[in-house]
């Protein structure tokens, strides 16, 4: 029997899904879009470490900061990695500095992950960018 690890450290990826160029299109506030962004994926494997079951939360960390979201599987990932679409909830684990870019580092950032926490919604989220609540 194998023992469920609490926390896993990661390398996140982030970029632009398919789903989320659909939700994109709704709105930014639409379910479709949310729900394409309020995700990471992670391979079987980690979930498996972690003892993840369908639609929990995890929460991801990086010196940044920390957010609470849904994990989906994704094959073809490699163990390690997880990939987090751009969007309000992956922007509260990176950098704001961008080096004179605009874009901030969203590749090959060392995180972890680990089971557990309550995801925010959309407002929650822009809330808490607000200094609300």
């Amino acid at each position: 029997m194998v023992t469920a690890l609490d926390k896993i450290e990661v390398t996140l990826i982030s970029g632009r899904t398919a789903k989320q160029g659909v939700g994109l299109e709704e709105g930014k506030p639409s379910e479709s879009y949310v729900d394409s962004v309020r995700l990471i994926q992670l391979c079987p494997g980690d979930a498996e470490k972690l003892d993840l079951k369908e639609d929990s939360p995890v929460t991801v960390t990086t010196e940044h900061g920390s957010v609470t979201v849904h994990w989906v599987e994704e094959k073809t990932l490699e163990s390690g990695m997880i990939f987090f679409p751009y969007g309000p909830w992956a922007n509260q684990v990176y950098n704001s500095v961008t080096d004179g870019t605009g874009m901030p580092i969203m590749k090959a950032v060392k995180a972890t992950v680990e089971a557990g926490g309550k995801v925010q919604s959309l407002t929650e989220i822009v809330d808490s960018l607000k200094g609300g609540s």
